[in-house]
């Protein structure tokens, strides 16, 4: 059985979709070998069975509200869903049904009804303000719907629908993911400073040869050239100098 909860503060407008053809034209119910468009009420406290209609528990759920005007969202809402192995139960079985999920729930003495469409499931409507003024809160109610759904399945045979922790345990948190990383993260770094430890001894026990610098070259010194062939340069006739004496 899978579950689906919401919360609003009109009761006529919920009532108006569940009694109503649907998106789809999806909801139907059967009488007298007839089937018609809209939802049929099977259970709850503020109903009369058979009714195609909302007024009737609308009327009364919204009489207990006006106890705590004070009170937003006091229409909650929960879809009763069977898998498609399970077999058809009847209205009387989906009353029990309800009955046993209010008790669970805790709103049993709260005005709620029951809301059947096609064969596989229902609407549980319930007003969170009581007759007398008292407020059911409905905490964790997804963790409870949870398991009021399982206590249905055991008494009434049905097959055991996934969980929401089920379905989503191969998925894994932030917090998860950051965890593995930073257990990764010392891993590695355990890893780097014991190559570093191994690294020290090897290079302790085999020393690394020293390099011989070899020894700086002499610079070879040119002597100066002699005073005699320094002159004798000097004296060396330029270009072109003969032939301007013989001119003259």
């Amino acid at each position: 059985m899978i579950a689906k909860i919401t919360r609003g503060s009109n009761p006529g407008n919920i009532g108006a979709y569940l009694h109503g053809p649907g998106r789809a034209n999806e909801h139907f119910y059967e009488r007298n070998g007839g089937r018609y468009a809209g939802g049929v009420v099977v259970g709850g406290n503020v109903f009369v069975t058979g009714d195609a209609d909302e007024k009737a528990w609308v009327k009364e759920m919204r009489a207990a509200m006006r106890t705590r005007p004070e009170i937003t969202k006091p229409v909650w809402q929960a879809s009763l869903r069977n898998t498609v192995e399970d077999r058809r139960l009847t209205d009387a079985e989906w009353a029990q049904a309800g009955q046993t999920f209010a008790e669970s729930m805790g709103f049993a003495e709260h005005p709620w009804v029951m809301v059947r469409h096609a064969d596989d499931h229902v609407h549980v409507v319930v007003c969170r303000v009581s007759d007398e003024g008292t407020v059911w809160h409905g905490r964790n109610d997804r963790r409870a719907v949870q398991s009021a759904c399982t206590r249905l399945e055991l008494e009434h045979g049905l097959q055991t629908a996934p969980r929401r922790r089920e379905a989503d345990r191969g998925k894994r948190s932030v917090a998860a993911v950051r965890q593995q990383q930073e257990q990764q993260a010392q891993v590695v770094a355990a890893r780097r400073a014991e190559w570093k430890q191994i690294r020290k001894f090897v290079e302790l026990d085999n020393p690394a040869p020293r390099k011989r610098t070899p020894a700086p070259r002499p610079q070879q010194r040119v002597a100066p050239p002699h005073p005699l062939e320094q002159a004798q340069h000097l004296r060396r006739p330029g270009p072109g100098r003969e032939d301007r004496g013989r001119g003259l």
